[in-house]
Order: structure tokens, then C-alpha cells, then sequence
């Protein structure tokens, strides 16, 4: 990849204070700028987002939430059985 430098104008004391904290982190001011325009689109965003919490990400669609959600059109159900399938749902969030 071919980098290009760039002018940009910001409150001294700023990035200071940023290149301190990313310090910190082992990265670079150039690093992080080049992230952030990089994640200038939301799926990039929550991509970056998962790797920087290490967590495994995936999109789901209201269509998917919908087709996966169980029917209880009709049904009295127990307060255990709500709270099992509460855990069940949790535990395919961690």
C-alpha cells in the first residue's frame, strides 16, 4: 500500500494527550488516524470494533431475528422456562 502524507490542523494539547494514550497501546498517531478513515463506514466500524474487543462479530439482520425467534403465539409459559430460554440467549452472546 502506498501511504501519503496528509496537512491536518489540531489543538496541540490534543494530540499530545492522544499520543500519550496511544502509547500506552503500542500504536502510533499515524496508525490511528489511518483506522479511524479507514472506519469510515459502519460495517468497518463494527468489524474494527469486535477486533478491538476480540469478541466474534457477525450482523444480524431484523429478518434473521425475526425468523429465529420463537413462536409463543398462544402459549403460557413458565417463569423457568423463560428465564432458561433468557440463558440460552445470553450464552450464544458470549
Amino acid at each position: 500500500m502506498v501511504k501519503s502524507k496528509i496537512t491536518v490542523s489540531v489543538d496541540k494539547s490534543v494530540i499530545e494527550n492522544a499520543k500519550l494514550a496511544l502509547l500506552k497501546k503500542r500504536r502510533t498517531l499515524s496508525d490511528y488516524i489511518e483506522k479511524s478513515l479507514r472506519s469510515l463506514s459502519t460495517s468497518e466500524i463494527i468489524t474494527d470494533l469486535c477486533e478491538e474487543l476480540d469478541i466474534d462479530c457477525e450482523y444480524i439482520t431484523g429478518e434473521n431475528v425475526e425468523r429465529n425467534r420463537p413462536d409463543l403465539t398462544g402459549k403460557a409459559l413458565a417463569e423457568n422456562e423463560i428465564k432458561e430460554m433468557r440463558g440460552e440467549r445470553a450464552s450464544h452472546l458470549s
